[in-house]
């Protein structure tokens, strides 16, 4: 396939920005939840699409829809990438993507399958200002409430604190992506350094090195016991279960909010009938007491932080530079 991406069958782009829910075929299922709504709202100017690194088929439901597949992957990075990181090639889409979709689109914005969109305009997020840079992301939560801290692929690497992004929602200008030969740095990064640090995340850090644009974190709001209850406040656009509690499994239940289950839930059983079901979709789960307190006193004690972290954002489509 090489660096020429592969559409489905009957997609034609109508758009030069593009949302992609990154995933392979297990995940498919997950990924329909944001792609559909996505996909619903009314006057879009972006294109929906799911994206793997192998062709797939699209379920009916989601190609009325006008939800297409954009298969692509870099064969020079997958010769750099160690052996282990192959069993999850998904992982990499936004690589993938940012490198085989220059010509396709200007902008894309790539998003993981544990993501549930709630509200906000991609198409106005994806024409803001990216600062010079060719990616764009939330920092990661390590780093929300103490900005400074050096993750442990810096420490690994013998680097000293940068800025950290989170790669479950990443947004790539691709004619930056390319002219400032970031795919070429990311296999050489990958054949130098990947090996046990990480996947996708710890590379497009290790190679940028603070140098991306920051996002507001309505765009990726991770969830966890640290920002679940300000997030009824925030109203983030895109939620990420950055855990292994995810909302549609049993073990989400007293941790994710029943809307946020049964959104998963409604999209598996009216597309996907052959799925597990989302256990007690529809139904009310408290926290146990202790869990209650503990969360409630972890936001308690970062209160201070936390708003000095939100207040960084005129609002959710403004960049900032993260280094700042």
């Amino acid at each position: 396939m090489g660096l020429t991406p592969t559409f489905s069958s009957g997609f034609q782009p109508q758009s030069d920005l593009a949302v992609i829910v990154a995933c392979d075929a297990n995940y498919l299922p997950y990924a329909a939840t944001p792609a559909l709504a996505m996909a619903a709202q009314p006057g879009r100017e972006y294109d929906v699409l799911i994206g793997g690194p192998e062709p797939a088929g699209m379920p009916a439901a989601l190609s009325a829809a006008g939800i297409g597949h954009v298969a692509a992957r870099d064969e020079a990075l997958l010769d750099a990438l160690p052996l282990d990181a192959r069993r999850s090639l998904a992982t990499y889409m936004e690589l993938f993507l940012g490198n085989s979709l220059r010509g396709h689109y200007r902008r894309i914005l790539v998003i993981d399958a544990d993501i549930l969109y709630e509200r906000g305009d991609p198409a106005r997020l994806m024409r803001a200002d990216m600062l010079g840079q060719a990616v764009a992301a939330v920092r990661d939560n390590r780093q929300w409430r103490t900005p400074g801290r050096k993750v442990a692929e810096f420490r690994k690497l013998g680097e000293p604190a940068h800025p950290y992004f989170n790669a479950g929602v990443v947004m790539i200008d691709t004619e930056d992506f390319a002219t400032q030969d970031l795919p070429a740095r990311a296999a050489a990064f990958a054949r130098d350094h990947l090996a046990g640090l990480g996947r996708d995340q710890a590379l497009m850090n290790g190679i940028l090195k603070g140098s991306w644009a920051e996002i507001s974190p309505l765009w990726n709001w991770q969830f966890t016991s640290a920002s679940m209850h300000l997030s009824a406040m925030a109203d983030p656009c895109l939620i990420h279960f950055i855990g292994t509690r995810k909302p549609w499994l049993a073990s989400s239940q007293g941790i994710v909010p029943m809307r946020m289950r049964a959104a998963f839930g409604e999209v598996l059983a009216e597309h996907f009938p052959g799925m597990p079901p989302v256990p007690n979709a529809h139904g009310r789960s408290w926290p146990t007491t202790s869990a209650l307190r503990a969360t409630l006193f972890r936001q308690w004690r970062a209160a201070g932080a936390m708003t000095r972290y939100l207040n960084r954002f005129a609002d959710a489509y403004t960049l900032v530079d993260p280094r700042a």
